[in-house]
């Protein structure tokens, strides 16, 4: 039973269904049909089903089942609940304070880092498919998603955001990062200041964001970017 439509983008439509036995929820994704002749658009929607397919983590919906309709490739998912980062500090209001946050950040790398293993990288880390529920994080939307190109040197990188390597999922995760802390932030002055003079962020903090987002030295995988976040298992100084 159709209940809403829930997303749409750039190539592909969501809906959110349920099952009138069981009252189970799950999310039918589509192609737009304007795309149903497009080789490469066909391409990449069946990689993403592939993709979702190998992941199988229980931080990722899983496929339940796959096909065309007219021509128009579809496929049908879990529905994950839980609330995006955006629904929760645009709408809601919450905020994400120093220690959480990157508490929250570390958990979301070590799901990066099971992606990884799996020689898949996300690069669409962005706070609207970052879902949360009982402190479990879930991912969503793998249209971006793509397998991961291990001879890729930070040299030949030349928008990090469509890196086909970690360098992606850490850049996103670092503007990930700054989305928590600015849940914080009340503007004092009219003026706008960069994000480490607005903050106000001990300096080890400082310093890891700008790694992540390539100000500084990068990190050399998602296990060396997990090692190396500030006051792990400690009380923020």
């Amino acid at each position: 039973m159709f209940i809403e439509e829930i997303g749409v983008g750039a190539y592909g439509v969501a809906y959110l269904l349920e099952d009138p036995a069981s009252c189970n929820k799950y999310v039918l994704k589509r192609m737009k049909t304007k795309h149903r002749r497009k080789g490469k658009i066909r391409q990449k929607f069946a990689q993403e089903i592939k993709i979702l397919k190998e992941i199988g983590l229980p931080n990722v919906p899983a496929v339940i089942s796959h096909g065309e309709i007219q021509e128009i490739p579809y496929y049908i998912m879990d529905y994950i609940e839980g609330k995006t980062f955006e629904q929760a500090i645009f709408i809601d209001g919450q905020t994400f304070p120093l220690e959480r946050s990157l508490q929250i950040t570390k958990e979301l790398i070590k799901i990066i880092i099971e992606f990884h293993k799996k020689g898949i990288v996300h690069r669409d880390l962005r706070i609207p498919n970052i879902l949360f529920k009982d402190n479990k994080l879930s991912i969503i939307d793998f249209g971006l998603a793509a397998y991961m190109n291990k001879e890729l040197g930070i040299a030949d990188i030349d928008n990090p955001k469509r890196a086909g390597n970690h360098i992606s999922d850490l850049y996103f995760i670092g503007h990930f990062l700054l989305f928590l802390l600015y849940s914080t932030y009340s503007p004092t002055h009219k003026k706008e200041y960069s994000w480490q003079e607005e903050l106000h962020l001990p300096r080890e903090v400082v310093d890891y964001i700008e790694r992540l987002l390539l100000i500084r030295p990068a990190f050399i995988n998602a296990e060396d970017a997990l090692n190396g976040i500030p006051y792990q298992n400690t009380n923020i100084r």
